[in-house]
């Protein structure tokens, strides 16, 4: 945890403009509930708030009577206009028992090891009558860049899980989940170097654990291209689920 919150404080002000995947999963979000008829959100917690993507677009669409936002990225959060705002893990949240009506979450669930842990965390948070909004990137996110990773050696995919994996630790936890849904996104670049700058810049980066030649990184940039190259655009995917869960 303490990597990725490192790899978020030193991108903060790039991040906004290189989201480009985060905000489609914060207003695709966004659209899921409308489409519900969710109109009044009451008090919330946004977890991995960050910069406030999401927090924006909730303020821009619902009504509500209090929001708090956390992230462990302390730098991500100054750029977070919402007065009232906590730095924590939120595999250890601050708060009191049955604090909040909602939780919510937009690409922020793919960094957690123990999603048991933060399931615990929230149900101990939230009220008799809590409903939960999330937003998390899927395995499939990065086809392109795994499968040229695999034949060049360069590059670092997170390893990201399944929807099945989700929609059965909310069960388990003794969630409901009212809606489900997965949603494929392509994002295209002018080139290969483009799109991993961009990517770079949002922080959701991992370190590789060995030494990267650049003859690699160099055939990386080649057989990306030669191999996915659309129309000369350069594609990258995104794998995202969306979940509405309530107990």
């Amino acid at each position: 945890m303490i990597t990725f919150r490192n790899n978020f404080d030193k991108v903060a002000e790039y991040y906004n403009n290189n989201a480009h995947a985060q905000k489609i999963a914060a207003k695709r979000l966004i659209e899921i509930l409308k489409s519900m008829g969710e109109s009044n959100f009451q008090n919330i917690l946004e977890l991995g708030a960050g910069s406030g993507i999401l927090t924006n677009l909730i303020k821009n669409n619902f009504d509500y009577e209090n929001i708090i936002c956390s992230d462990l990225a302390y730098n991500f959060l100054k750029f977070n206009s919402e007065p009232i705002k906590v730095q924590c893990d939120i595999l250890k949240l601050p708060f009191k028992q049955e604090s909040f009506d909602w939780v919510v979450s937009s690409s922020t669930f793919q960094w957690i090891y123990n999603f048991d842990e933060l399931l615990k965390e929230i149900k101990f948070v939230s009220k008799n009558h809590f409903k939960g909004a999330f937003s998390i990137f899927l395995k499939g996110t990065f086809y392109e860049m795994d499968k040229v990773n695999k034949l060049t050696g360069f590059g670092n995919i997170l390893e990201m899980k399944e929807s099945r994996y989700y929609l059965e630790t909310f069960y388990k936890n003794g969630f409901n989940v009212d809606i489900s849904y997965e949603e494929k996104h392509t994002i295209f670049f002018d080139t290969v170097r483009e799109f991993l700058e961009s990517h770079k810049m949002t922080g959701a980066t991992v370190k590789a654990n060995k030494f990267i030649s650049k003859s690699s990184y160099n055939s990386f940039l080649k057989y990306y291209r030669e191999l996915f190259s659309m129309n000369n655009k350069i594609p990258a995917s995104y794998n995202i689920g969306y979940y509405i869960i309530s107990h």
